[in-house]
């Protein structure tokens, strides 16, 4: 069965960490780039839906400068370079707008030859206050034709994910061959000018080498059940993001690929993975084509950076666990009890099939075990160091009592015998033993330094 595509978009994010002592740097920076970034000051009237959509504390969290009083948005404007940076940097969410000039059209090439022209829409650079970051590129294939092919979109976001700096590793020919063409030169130099002097550049930390896709999709001729039957693998694979030339089937039976597919309506489905979004809708519904697109870009979208947020932050933890210096527990506790308190968010919105995606995409990214997980390692972790902490009192202790009992049985000598002189040797062996812990503290922190570099 052909299908025909009405009408589609694509969010291609991708993820970067910022290490945390740089984060009010690279705010400073984009600031300084006036002409091409621009920051977004929430406004309630400009998107109203979206800000009602989600709790209260939600809304706070996602869209701090909606609560900006018009007072003091006036005198942010008035405010230094340095200022602005280090208010924006202690927000939990920030968003930048990119003004769009020569990146917006573009063209793609695959290697069975097909070009595929591009129109770039818009480009947002989202921040969460750690400095865990998403550039948002929403793109759309630019066709004469009234109907577009869905391999063409297959193809679209197989090819154009690719284009980011980390590609230089990876792909060889297929990088060889996007590195050819202007246009994907144009992205792959947008990204790397923002992140290359901030950029951690640790896959373990951020497990991603290409762009995610978030895709809407408006096919023609889904009139009823079995016509969606009939195109569910290439529903799969746009949510696997494979190219039209993949000659792979999905077996549909497979509960993993059933538990992340979710249709509350007759003809909308939902596809979520840890490397895209779907939602494949009909125009026989009208919702589909008149809210949904606004739903799937603006209020669904943030549930799915919130989850990604969620699950970096997470595996940064973990390899911080690995990493730090045991004598880092008080701020690695303070860390994932800020993390607890404020990042980690079970109920977002009053929205029963809000709340239905949010689990979807919970599930998606395995965040619960996840979170499990690198909670177990820190209790682990914060044991061995109480521990550690222990032994070192007790060898204190130890030294503290063998004194007492010397100090005491030296002073029982010079009472009994008036031995002269004594004094100076008993004040003398108090002074070794004062000092000979703090010798010894100093002596295991420069060792334990050594051992980890």
């Amino acid at each position: 069965m052909s299908i025909k595509v009405k009408y589609q978009y694509t969010h291609f994010i991708y993820p970067f960490v910022i290490d945390n002592k740089q984060y009010i740097d690279f705010i400073k920076y984009i600031l300084s780039q006036q002409k091409d970034w621009k920051l977004k000051i929430n406004e309630y009237k400009n998107d109203t839906y979206l800000y009602n959509f989600y709790l209260p504390y939600m809304r706070k969290f996602l869209f701090p400068t909606l609560f900006w009083q018009s007072d003091f948005k006036k005198e942010f404007k008035t405010l230094s370079l340095n200022k602005k940076a280090s208010i924006l940097s202690k927000l939990s969410c920030v968003t930048f707008e990119y003004k769009l000039s020569n990146i917006k059209l573009g063209k793609l090439e695959n290697e069975y030859g097909l070009n595929i022209n591009y129109d770039i829409s818009k480009i947002d650079l989202i921040c969460f206050e750690p400095g865990i970051c998403f550039l948002d590129i929403k793109a759309q294939i630019e066709d004469e034709s009234e109907m577009i092919d869905i391999s063409k979109v297959q193809d679209f976001n197989h090819y154009f994910r690719k284009l980011t700096p980390r590609i230089e590793n990876n792909y060889e020919l297929m990088a060889q061959k996007l590195k050819n063409s202007k246009s994907a030169n144009r992205i792959i130099a947008l990204i790397d000018s923002i992140t290359s002097k901030f950029e951690k550049n640790n896959f373990d930390r951020i497990y991603y080498d290409k762009m995610f896709t978030y895709t809407y999709v408006c096919v023609d001729g889904w009139k009823n059940v079995q016509d969606f039957e009939k195109m569910k693998n290439d529903f799969l694979k746009l949510q696997y993001v494979a190219g039209s030339h993949s000659t792979e089937i999905f077996n549909c039976e497979c509960s993993k690929i059933k538990d992340n597919m979710y249709s509350r309506w007759e003809y909308s489905t939902f596809g979520f993975s840890r490397e895209s979004g779907i939602v494949f809708v009909s125009d026989k519904e009208k919702y589909n084509i008149t809210r949904m697109p606004y739903n799937f870009e603006k209020t669904y979208l943030y549930m799915l950076l919130l989850a990604f947020y969620q699950r970096i932050s997470l595996i940064n933890f973990s390899q911080d666990l690995l990493e730090e210096d045991k004598t880092k527990a008080r701020a690695l506790k303070k860390r994932f009890t800020k993390f607890t308190n404020m990042s980690w968010f079970s109920q977002i919105t009053n929205s029963e099939h809000g709340m239905d995606i949010w689990e979807k995409w919970q599930n998606a990214f395995g965040l619960r075990e996840l979170f499990d997980e690198v909670r177990k390692e820190y209790i682990e972790y914060y044991d061995f160091v109480v521990a550690s902490g222990q032994e070192r009192i007790n060898v204190l202790l130890l030294l503290l009592y063998t004194i007492s009992i010397v100090f005491t049985g030296l002073q029982v000598l010079v009472g009994y015998f008036d031995i002269s002189g004594l004094e100076n040797y008993i004040i003398a062996i108090m002074l070794i033993a004062i000092f000979s812990y703090p010798l010894y503290v100093l002596i295991w922190w420069i060792t334990h330094k050594l051992k980890i570099k």
